[in-house]
């Protein structure tokens, strides 16, 4: 099965590159879970297994796609790598950030602002742009209503949040990701994971549903790492219920790991969510608390 390519190009400097070049792979063997995306996607996770930057990327990946995406970033406990922190890049790629304003936008406070309500009700805040119910359902079948992005804290503390807003979703509506990381030592079992993840489900009160798995050492990533965290994410598949969802591999990890030949789907993440030391082989290389582009 061939991998999916971006279909249209999203970012500000597309002009610039060469129209022959064909398109970085985004996804491969997702055609079936793309088709079955819920408008809302919530990423939930422990502390440093990846959250942020697989949220951030998906968004990317959708975006790539055609998809209208937003994102509201629901993180009060880890203020250094939040998907805030990359929100003019983000928007620079028709990605709506969804945060509070001015001085609050880098708050660690559990602010929940009409907007991240609306988002998930399926509403505008705007009266003259909001979408009746059928009009939404339209729209939503032609992949006209955003895809609305959930990135929660890390952990049961950082998904508390979530719980004011749990009563605003429906089943029908959203999916929940709990990013799995088997080099991180608070899941590196079947049973601690589960912990974790029904310690997250209860503190946000919702059902996490979907595994995604992101098991890297950022460099020092093999493929035996990556399939390592497979087996792990099928395990804590198993014991709870769940199903994988995909499993995230860094684009220069391609050339080493068979994205085509894995059993799941795979989404290429690039990473963005970097110390400002730190190179990044996205095209745009950005970097955190850096709104300029450096080629």
């Amino acid at each position: 099965m061939s991998p999916l390519s971006p279909q249209a190009a999203v970012s500000a400097d597309a002009g610039a590159r060469d129209a022959t070049a064909q398109p970085a792979a985004s996804w491969f063997n997702a055609e079936g879970f793309l088709a079955g995306l819920k408008r809302v996607s919530v990423f939930c996770g422990g502390f440093g297994a990846g959250k942020t930057e697989v949220a951030v990327n998906f968004c990317l990946r959708m975006r790539e796609l055609g998809r209208r995406v937003s994102i509201a970033d629901l993180d009060i406990v880890n203020l250094y790598f939040r998907s805030r922190e990359v929100r003019e890049q983000l928007r620079g790629q028709g990605i709506e950030v969804i945060v509070p304003a001015g001085a609050l936008a880098n708050a660690d406070l559990p602010i929940i602002i009409p907007e991240i309500r609306g988002a998930i009700e399926g509403q505008s805040s705007n009266e003259e742009t909001r979408m009746t119910i059928e009009a939404r359902s339209t729209n939503e079948a032609r992949g006209e209503v955003p895809l609305v992005v959930l990135d929660l804290g890390g952990d049961p503390a950082g998904a508390k949040v979530m719980a004011s807003l749990a009563g605003a979703m429906r089943p029908e509506d959203y999916s929940s990701f709990f990013v799995l990381n088997s080099r991180r030592p608070f899941t590196a079992t079947v049973e601690a994971a589960k912990r974790m993840m029904d310690g997250i489900s209860a503190a946000a009160g919702i059902r996490v549903e979907r595994i995604v798995v992101n098991s890297h050492l950022i460099d020092e990533t093999t493929p035996a790492v990556i399939e390592e965290g497979i087996a792990l994410g099928e395990g804590l598949a198993r014991a709870t219920g769940a199903r994988i969802a995909f499993v995230a591999v860094q684009r220069d990890m391609l050339e080493r790991f068979d994205a085509d030949k894995c059993g799941h789907p795979v989404m290429v993440l690039d990473r963005l969510m970097l110390k400002p030391w730190e190179p990044s082989n996205w095209l745009g290389k950005y970097r955190i608390g850096n709104d300029e582009v450096v080629n």
